[in-house]
């Protein structure tokens, strides 16, 4: 077998630096500074002619208390779905009750029944005459 090879350590600091910021960013040269900075200020002067435009188009007010009601539409009719569903969910549950109640009380009718019927009770069940012995 060969002897595994192992790397000496290295005396000094290691090449790869996990945590640190490294090298700052280079300066930006100033053409494309200029260059942005006319982007940046025709952007912001179209946007402006565009919304100072608007208002003569379309009346503002009219569009945000449509937008409002709108809302308050869909809200009211998401509260009234959420009901319609929990009431179904409700009468489901209620339907389920009284199912496993039926079942439940049919059970325990043909049990008793049968006891009738045999007329002997079950000796492990200890009634209050059978447990308490008065002496008279």
């Amino acid at each position: 077998m060969n002897p595994p090879k192992i790397r000496p350590l290295r005396k000094g600091k290691s090449p790869r630096k996990v945590f640190s910021k490294g090298r700052s960013s280079r300066p930006m040269s100033v053409g494309r500074q200029l260059f942005e900075s006319v982007l940046l200020l025709g952007f912001g002067a179209g946007a402006f002619t565009f919304l100072s435009w608007l208002p003569q188009k379309l009346d503002a007010m009219v569009v945000v208390s449509e937008a409002i009601a709108d809302l308050i539409r869909g809200l009211s009719q998401l509260v009234e779905a959420a009901l319609g569903l929990a009431a179904i969910i409700l009468i489901a549950l209620l339907l389920v009750l009284a199912f496993v109640s039926i079942i439940a009380g049919t059970i325990r009718l043909f049990k008793g029944c049968s006891r009738l019927m045999r007329g002997t009770t079950n000796p492990h069940v200890k009634t209050r005459r059978s447990a308490s012995k008065i002496k008279r």
